[in-house]
């Protein structure tokens, strides 16, 4: 089964980072052969948030094709199992991770919106009545001459145009061609600004109105991301977090009353009252990079929700929320439910340890292990200096991700998760709790690590490839020191 991915905007991009990290910590998915094809639309094509996942996804699909298995599937026991493969890419000629463009282009979209409509091209009647509809005054936020490649600023009004012309893309109609009865599309959104709350019917309309059958009564699921932050107050932007909760109760009287809309299979609402602090109050481009939140990464687990769910349930459309077992500010591993750890904060749990032990503890090991000792020798072993290099930027951009920017005080909720402080132990990795370690027993010491890294690559077959060795030997590691943490906070 191949699911198209659709993340719209600055948020849906986000929470494609998050899905990615999901998906590199092992999260099982109950299909046999599943293919992620992950999917960015937005006019801001340089967008920071874009640019990130993007970089993400490429190294993800680098690290799957040298150390994992290449029968490994989203069922396997193993970091990095699920496939994730590019728009343009789904047979398997991609080259390298370059071939994964994730990015839906526009047509056009370095134009005004003025010359977008073609608006000196109208009748003078039509003039007029554009002009009722948009504003053109000489303020500074004169709607009809939006610059279009840094997104629509809160105006959904405006991308609601744009994003019926992806109809006419190549993209869109490849999309039609190319689709299956196999094939399942989920849309990520957000609901108050002006990309998402407009791009989402829209994107919604042109599926079920296709001429490919398959794709028109395709199963379709979507997560509707409502206010979860605040930007900082800035009277030169459009961007205004005061009126955030006005617009997202106009879109959702506009989705209750949508045909489309209702025919989606499975919608996830979320949303975040708790907003103590602000963003900084960035439009759009190269600068618009936000902290990872919590509420984008339990976004994501909606996706992996959709696609465990079978298709005879699909067949009534839904909605649901997520529900945690407690509010708790700050957040932390003990404020989700059982099913909740157990489906998805477990193997982050685990590829957290791996985390540890790649960045801090083998590089460091001299003769406790065949990698040491120096991070060179390491990429020397497995025969592969760059791509061993992106494994070690992804478990970083892991720390940055989980136990860096969740945490970041100015997001909102706080997500306090994970300590990757300590030098020689990992007994305070999770926060909310610690192993003891007595005088003779030092707990989850690098020594017991450093030992168990041994005895697991001298169990694991002679002619196993040593990247794939490399991998298993530490998922098998992690996997330990899991076990021993014992039941989760």
């Amino acid at each position: 089964m191949r699911v198209f991915i659709f993340g719209i905007g600055g948020t849906g991009a986000r929470v494609l980072r998050s899905l990615t990290m999901l998906l590199a910590s092992g999260v099982k998915i109950d299909q046999t052969a599943l293919t992620v094809v992950p999917i960015v639309i937005d006019t801001d094509a340089h967008n920071g948030d874009t640019s990130r996942t993007r970089d993400v996804l490429r190294n993800y699909y680098t690290i799957r094709k040298n150390f994992v298995n290449k029968t490994a599937n989203s069922q396997s026991g193993s970091f990095f199992n699920t496939e994730i493969r590019s728009f343009k890419r789904l047979d398997d000629s991609a080259a390298d991770s370059a071939d994964l463009d994730v990015q839906f282009n526009f047509q056009n979209q370095d134009n005004t919106f003025a010359n977008f409509i073609n608006y000196n091209g109208l009748s003078q009647d039509n003039k007029d009545l554009i002009e009722l509809l948009y504003n053109d005054s000489v303020n500074q936020f004169p709607e009809l001459h939006l610059n279009l490649s840094v997104g629509f600023k809160g105006n959904p009004n405006i991308g609601s145009v744009v994003f019926n012309d992806l109809k006419h893309s190549e993209q869109f109609k490849n999309l039609e061609s190319g689709f299956t009865a196999n094939d399942r599309i989920f849309i990520v959104s957000s609901i108050f600004g002006g990309t998402g709350s407009s791009g989402f019917p829209t994107l919604v309309k042109l599926i079920r109105t296709s001429t490919n059958n398959n794709l028109a009564h395709t199963k379709i699921g979507a997560v509707t991301v409502m206010p979860y932050f605040n930007v900082d107050s800035n009277e030169k932007s459009a961007i205004n977090s005061a009126i955030f909760d006005t617009k997202t109760k106009a879109a959702l009287s506009f989705y209750a009353g949508d045909s489309h809309i209702n025919s989606i299979n499975a919608l996830y609402y979320i949303a975040d009252n708790n907003q103590p602090g602000s963003l900084p109050n960035v439009e759009g481009g190269v600068e618009q990079i936000n902290n990872a939140h919590v509420i984008e990464m339990l976004s994501a687990t909606s996706i992996i929700d959709f696609l465990n769910t079978e298709d005879v349930v699909l067949e009534t459309p839904r909605c649901l929320e997520f529900g945690s077992e407690t509010d708790g500010a700050p957040f932390t591993i003990s404020h989700f439910t059982n099913e909740t750890k157990e489906k998805y904060i477990k193997p982050l749990v685990r590829f957290a340890y791996a985390t540890k032990i790649a960045t801090d503890f083998i590089p460091t090991l001299s003769s406790e292990t065949f990698y040491g000792p120096k991070e060179l020798d390491i990429a020397n072993a497995l025969g592969m200096q760059g791509e061993y290099n992106k494994l070690i930027d992804f478990f970083n951009g892991f720390k940055t991700w989980s136990a860096t920017e969740m945490a970041n005080a100015n997001n909102g909720r706080v997500f306090s998760s994970f300590n990757f402080d300590g030098n020689d132990h990992v007994n305070g990795l999770i926060n909310g709790k610690t192993i003891e370690a007595g005088y003779i027993d030092k707990g989850l010491s690098k020594k017991k690590i450093a030992g168990k890294l041994t005895s697991f690559e001298v169990a694991l077959p002679k002619d196993l490839p040593v990247g794939e060795k490399y991998l298993t030997m530490l998922y098998q590691t992690a996997g330990f020191c899991l076990d021993e943490f014992g039941q989760l906070p």
